[in-house]
C-alpha cells in the first residue's frame, strides 16, 4: 500500500506540460513521492515566470478516514528517524489522531509541502495546518493555533507569540486566520499566516494594526487591482518577531477554468506584465481533468484495483485534477512573482458523474 502515492504521481506527472515541469525536475519529485504516505490527495506548486523551473509537491491530510493515524504510523518508519524534526511532527500527530485530544476535532486538515531540490531531494516538509472557521472569537482561534505550535515547535515560537496574536485579534469582522505554516524545511524564523476575507479597503488598517514593516501605498494599490479580477483573495503573511514586508496574495476563483473565463483573463494579465510565460499559462489551464485506467497507456496502481473490486460495479477509480489558485508574491524593491497551484485527489466516480464529474472545491476555503 505504501507505494500507491508514488505510483499515482507516475500517472499524474505526464499530465504536466514540459512548460511547467522540466525533465530535470522529474527525478526529484519521484524520489519525494516514493517516500510519502499512501494518502492520495495533494498538489503541485509551479513557478509561472521565465527561468523558474522548480516544482514542489504537496500532500493534504484530512481529519477524517483515520488519516492522522495512518500518517502517524507511516512516519514511525525507522528510515525517517534520521531527521529529528520529524519527531515534532510525530508529537503533533499523536495529539491530532487521539479522539480524546482537543486537537482531534478542531484541526480539519494539514498540508505537507516538500521543496523539490534536484541536487538534494529530501523528505522534510513545511507543515500548514487549517484552523476551525466556526470560532467567532479570534482569541479562541489563537489558542487552538498555540496548541499546535507548542506540539510542533516547543518553546521555539515563543518570541513570535505577540506578533502572531496580533494577526488574530486585529482581524476585522468576517475576516479570519485560516492556515498557519511551520517552515520546518527552511532556515527561517517565521510562520506563514493566511488571512481570509480581507477586503482591499481593510488591508492597510489591518497591516497597521499588526505592525507590518512594509510600505502600505504600493500594497493597497496591488490588492485593489487583483481584487477586480478574481473572486477571492487570501493574504499570506510572514510572521516572526516582526511581521515582515513580504506578502502573498492567493487569488481564487470559485469555479474551474472550463466554467470560469476569469482564469484565462487573469493569466493573460500576468503574461502581459511579464510574471507568467505564455506556455505556462496554457499548461496551467490544461491541467484540469480526470485520469482513469481508460485514459493512460500504463498500469493502474494495484492497490486501487484491489479496492475497486470491493466497490459496486458502477463505481470507478479516478484521479481528479483541478486548479486551486494563483499566488502573487510581493517582495519590496523586487518584481512581483506568480505561482500556480494544481490540485489532485483520488475519487470514486459513479454515473452520471463518471462522464461529467461534479465541481470540487479546491481552495481550502
Amino acid at each position: 500500500m505504501t507505494a500507491v502515492f508514488a505510483e499515482s504521481i507516475d500517472l499524474l506527472l505526464p499530465q504536466l506540460s514540459a512548460a511547467l515541469l522540466e525533465p530535470n525536475q522529474v527525478p526529484g519529485l519521484k524520489i519525494l513521492a516514493s517516500q510519502m504516505a499512501p494518502i492520495l490527495r495533494g498538489g503541485f506548486e509551479c513557478r509561472l515566470g521565465d527561468n523558474s523551473p522548480q516544482v514542489d509537491i504537496q500532500q493534504c491530510v484530512i481529519s477524517g478516514n483515520d488519516e492522522p493515524a495512518l500518517l502517524k504510523k507511516y512516519l514511525a518508519e525507522p528510515s525517517l528517524a534520521i531527521n529529528p524534526l520529524w519527531n515534532h511532527i510525530q508529537t503533533f500527530l499523536h495529539h491530532w489522531s487521539d479522539p480524546d485530544s482537543s486537537l482531534h476535532d478542531s484541526i480539519p486538515e494539514i498540508w505537507l509541502e516538500f521543496d523539490s531540490d534536484v541536487s538534494n531531494p529530501r523528505l522534510l516538509p513545511s507543515l500548514f495546518f487549517a484552523l476551525p472557521t466556526h470560532l467567532s472569537d479570534p482569541s479562541q482561534s489563537f489558542m487552538q493555533a498555540s496548541q499546535v505550535l507548542d506540539s510542533l515547535l516547543g518553546s521555539t515560537w515563543v518570541p513570535w507569540q505577540d506578533s502572531l496574536k496580533r494577526c488574530f485579534t486585529a482581524c476585522p469582522e468576517g475576516t479570519f486566520v485560516s492556515h498557519i505554516g511551520v517552515m520546518l524545511s527552511r532556515s527561517v524564523e517565521a510562520l506563514r499566516v493566511n488571512v481570509k476575507r480581507l477586503q482591499p479597503e481593510l488591508l492597510v488598517p489591518y497591516l497597521q494594526r499588526i505592525k507590518w514593516l512594509g510600505q502600505t501605498d504600493e500594497i493597497e494599490s496591488l490588492m485593489t487591482k487583483l481584487a477586480t479580477q478574481v473572486d477571492r483573495i487570501t493574504v499570506c503573511l510572514d510572521v516572526g518577531q516582526q511581521v515582515y514586508p513580504k506578502l502573498g496574495f492567493e487569488c481564487i476563483f470559485l469555479k474551474q477554468p472550463q466554467d470560469e473565463p476569469g482564469w484565462a483573463n487573469f493569466l493573460d494579465t500576468l503574461v502581459d506584465q511579464g510574471y507568467c510565460t505564455p506556455a505556462k499559462r496554457q499548461a496551467f489551464l490544461q491541467w484540469p481533468g480526470q485520469t482513469t485506467p481508460m485514459t493512460i497507456p500504463t498500469h493502474w496502481p494495484g492497490e486501487l484495483i484491489k479496492a475497486s473490486l470491493l466497490r459496486p460495479q458502477n463505481c470507478f477509480t479516478s484521479l481528479s485534477r483541478r486548479v486551486s489558485h494563483i499566488k502573487v508574491v510581493y517582495h519590496p524593491h523586487s518584481p512581483l512573482e506568480a505561482k500556480g497551484y494544481l490540485w489532485f485527489a483520488h475519487e470514486w466516480l459513479s454515473p452520471p458523474s463518471a462522464s461529467k464529474p461534479s465541481s470540487i472545491s479546491v481552495s481550502m476555503d
